[in-house]
């Protein structure tokens, strides 16, 4: 009988009423998910392109604020700040040695964190503070006068780095203890094996600062 035939007329296919209406409503959902799906995709990845690395390509204007001085200079962005710190701006301070990050003669002091120069890129550091030897008190109350007071110097290669690791260590903690001090300035290297001179020099310093 027609009446309890349970597939409509106008089912395509055979397939019922109820089936085809389910289908359909499937369909549309699937369709209006779709749709914000690639919206919310299309916002994300114009999201991640504005707030992602800015790429640079040849030469970057810097301007650098070194020892309490703004220094402007054109570098290309793979230029490390020890490179452009001797070779563009002739602040000699820091010194290349191992050129790898794994001596600390390269030493420089960025927003009051001791950092290897010769890994750090020049363009990381535009608007930050930046101090290197040449700024350092070099009279009786000074980490420089310490130094030479200790005998902390031999050949002479690690002393610029140490003493500015000294100088940032002591501005953090200016009471520190010697295993402190061994702490830290144990990213630094002396290969003549100067080290009972460079700890010495860094508590007498710490004493000396204190009363300047």
């Amino acid at each position: 009988m027609t009446e309890h035939d349970p597939k409509g007329r106008g089912a395509p296919g055979g397939a019922s009423r109820r089936e085809f209406l389910r289908g359909s409503g499937v369909a549309a959902a699937t369709a209006v998910l779709t749709g914000q799906a690639t919206a919310i995709l299309d916002e994300a990845q114009a999201a991640a392109q504005d707030s992602g690395p800015k790429i640079l390509k040849g030469e970057v204007e810097l301007t650098l604020k070194v020892n309490g001085h703004d220094h402007a200079c054109t570098v290309e962005p793979r230029s490390t700040l020890l490179d452009t710190l001797r070779d563009r701006l002739d602040i000699t301070g820091p010194k290349r040695v191992c050129d790898r990050a794994s001596c600390g003669a390269c030493t420089a002091i960025v927003d009051g964190e001791p950092v290897y120069s010769c890994t750090t890129l020049a363009v990381s550091c535009q608007g930050k503070t930046i101090e290197t030897l040449e700024s350092f008190d070099t009279g009786e109350h000074g980490v420089p006068h310490a130094f030479c007071k200790d005998d902390g110097l031999m050949c002479g290669y690690c002393t610029p780095g140490f003493v500015t690791a000294c100088k940032a260590f002591l501005d953090k903690n200016p009471n520190p203890t010697l295993e402190e001090v061994r702490k830290g300035i144990d990213g630094n290297i002396c290969r003549c094996g100067t080290y009972v001179g460079v700890l010495q020099a860094a508590l007498d310093a710490a004493k000396a600062m204190k009363g300047a």
